[in-house]
């Protein structure tokens, strides 16, 4: 499993955003990826919009990215650049 840490640019996911993310995250089909907020214990399916935005997160919120399968690091990373280019 790999995990990657990001802090949030921006109060909250917009749709668009999150619409961008679930589909990016929709794309690794064997992966099994969540989005953790570790101080609010929230755990979220990345590949749900309605999870996504149901976060609310604020600015500076740090969030966790995990995924596991076969092309887990690739997925975690390049849903974690998503979020700090998100602003």
């Amino acid at each position: 499993m790999t995990s990657i840490e990001v802090t949030v640019q921006q109060s909250g996911f917009p749709l668009l955003f999150a619409k961008q993310f679930t589909e990016t995250a929709a794309a690794f089909i064997e992966e099994e990826i969540r989005v953790i907020w570790p101080t609010k214990n929230i755990i979220s399916d990345a590949k749900s919009i309605l999870g996504v935005m149901a976060l609310e997160v604020i600015t500076g919120t740090t969030l966790t990215i995990t995924a596991q399968g076969p092309k887990e690091q690739v997925a975690a990373e390049k849903l974690a650049e998503l979020i700090r280019q998100n602003q």
